[in-house]
């Protein structure tokens, strides 16, 4: 388990440097999501069901957009005016929810993790989104170096974090720890491999001697924490090379983790890094999965909170991290009837679903090496797919 991350003051130049390299990752990223839209037939794929990661409907249908950013006055008081979330998983839940529970009006708009940050990026001359709940705290992080993020914000009820979501929170209060989930296990479809033949360890599954896959880190939110856990514990140039060696053997890479189930479903792979969500799902419905936790640890993708530096309704953004950071809210996550029920609590005294692993190891990278390591990475798995 990580310790705590020590979020250090970063030189001027160092986040010049940053900043134009991210801009050069969106160019990067606008590429790769196109490619996934196109649904080749190397292995990438329309996103299909089984993962949240679409955009909300307003109900006829159509997805739904903030109408403009909030406009406030000199003082900085709450205009009254709806507030914008911007997210992926329990964001379209989460936001009636906090509006009928506080008063405060909050839209959800639901993007996968790679399309959150584009738009965050597009909307730097003016912003329309007031608060994020993504994961992948490197991501966020790395929002917070190059000044996105509200800091130093002191939440009134911040002594709910468990000791283990004390780990987690920055010293600079940029962002909120609510959960963390596995970015990946190990699953296998057991049609076509045996529990004796299965790997039960990252490096068997980097060896195994059939096709594999799992979702592409410059588009789900969960993929980079899963590859940026194996970078950091192989080196960059290590990890690289582990994958170079992992496409020669047979890698598919899927925009989302619900085509990364159809595909081990289907057989077209036999064995997939899957977001625990999506692995416990298909193995809850009868469906011909079993689910590895490998003992080493598995990926960790932790979901953080964070508010916009330039929210016009700092009262009402401030509201939703402190009810993310509610014991009571955390518990309603946990036993919804979704799969994405499936995920550690970082509130003090929260109780997990009990089909998942009791003590499962997390690996997470800290977070200033994830944000360090964001761009090359992403940009390196977006070269490979487009080979």
């Amino acid at each position: 388990m990580e310790l705590r991350t020590s979020i250090q003051n970063q030189e001027g130049d160092m986040n010049q440097k940053r900043g134009i390299k991210y801009v050069s990752w969106i160019a990067i990223l606008a590429m790769v999501l196109l490619l996934s839209a196109c649904a080749q037939s190397n292995g990438q794929q329309t996103v299909g069901a089984g993962e949240n990661d679409g955009p909300i409907t307003n109900g006829s249908g159509a997805a739904s957009e903030p109408s403009g950013a909030a406009t406030g006055n000199d003082k900085g008081e709450d205009t009254g005016e709806t507030i914008y979330l911007y997210g992926n998983d329990f964001v379209d839940f989460i936001a009636p929810k906090f509006t009928e529970d506080t008063g405060f009006k909050l839209e959800a708009v639901h993007y996968g993790g790679g399309e959150a940050l584009a738009k965050i990026e597009a909307e730097q001359g003016n912003p329309q989104w007031d608060v994020l709940m993504m994961d992948g705290h490197g991501s966020v992080q790395s929002l917070a170096d190059r000044d996105f993020l509200m800091k130093n914000l002191e939440p009134t009820n911040l002594e709910y974090l468990s000791e283990v979501g004390k780990d987690y929170l920055p010293e600079d209060h940029a962002y909120f720890p609510v959960g963390i989930h596995a970015a990946g296990v190990i699953a296998y479809n057991t049609t076509k491999v045996s529990s004796e033949d299965a790997p039960t360890t990252w490096e068997q599954f980097f060896d195994y001697d059939g096709p594999v896959g799992h979702a592409d880190p410059a588009v789900a939110a969960p993929a980079y924490p899963l590859v940026s856990a194996f970078f950091d514990q192989w080196g960059v140039e290590g990890g690289k090379q582990k994958y170079v060696e992992r496409f020669a053997k047979g890698l598919h890479v899927y925009p989302k983790n619900g085509p990364v189930g159809k595909a081990l479903l289907s057989g077209e792979i036999e064995v997939a890094a899957l977001q625990e969500h999506n692995a416990y799902e298909l193995k809850l419905a009868g469906e011909p999965i079993e689910v590895i936790w490998p003992e080493e640890g598995a990926p960790g993708s932790l979901r953080v909170v964070a508010i916009s530096k330039d929210t016009k309704n700092p009262a009402a953004a401030k509201a939703f991290v402190e009810y993310m950071l509610k014991p009571e809210t955390q518990q309603m996550l946990t036993m919804l009837d979704s799969s994405d029920s499936f995920f550690t609590p970082l509130a003090e005294g929260v109780a997990t679903r009990t089909e998942r692993e009791p003590n499962g190891i997390f690996l997470l990278p800290s977070a200033m090496w994830a944000s360090e390591h964001e761009m090359e990475i992403k940009t390196w798995f977006a070269d490979q797919n487009v080979k």
